[in-house]
């Protein structure tokens, strides 16, 4: 009796489960630690959409003017784990990026029109005024996605990772 329920209780769970992954994927697991997609913030001014990439989901605030191109990231003091930026471009081209203004390390992941990773740099350091390079991918992009430094390691995303988001 207490193995028919114990067995019944396992099956509720796991239904319950699978229920809750369909509706609400807030959470992904990556080196067993949950990764949760930010509900609330983004910025004011901004509209966003949740990119995956790597196992995780992260709200992306969407640089969809020019102004929004050029301030960047620049307009935050930090980032948390499941935020991002995502700059996404009318043609694929050799979309180039600094860190002008930036107040923490981040990555930078280039993504062509199939959402297909093409290049990225790895926890880069903002910038002085003195020195402040430029950092152009080889490839063509078309998006461009700026996450917390360190990102790309922790969720294993390399070139040929996919992305998924949608945008309008």
């Amino acid at each position: 009796m207490r193995l028919a329920i114990a067995i019944g209780l396992g099956a509720a769970a796991a239904a319950i489960a699978t229920v809750v992954l369909m509706f609400y994927p807030a959470y992904t697991v990556v080196s067993g630690d949950p990764v949760p997609v930010s509900k609330e913030g983004g910025l004011e001014g901004y509209d966003q959409t949740v990119v995956y990439i790597g196992g995780a989901g992260l709200l992306a605030d969407i640089a969809d003017t020019p102004e929004k191109k050029s301030l960047g990231l620049g307009v935050r003091e930090s980032m948390d784990e499941g935020e991002a930026m995502l700059f996404p471009f009318d043609i694929e081209a050799r979309q180039s990026f600094w860190m002008h203004g930036m107040k923490f390390p981040i990555d930078i992941i280039w993504l062509d029109s199939d959402k297909t990773v093409v290049h990225i740099e790895h926890s880069l350091q903002p910038c002085t005024p003195l020195d402040c390079p430029s950092y152009n991918p080889e490839e063509e992009a078309r998006y461009v996605l700026e996450t917390v430094a360190g990102f790309s390691e922790r969720h294993g995303v390399t070139e040929g990772s996919k992305a998924e988001f949608q945008l309008g």
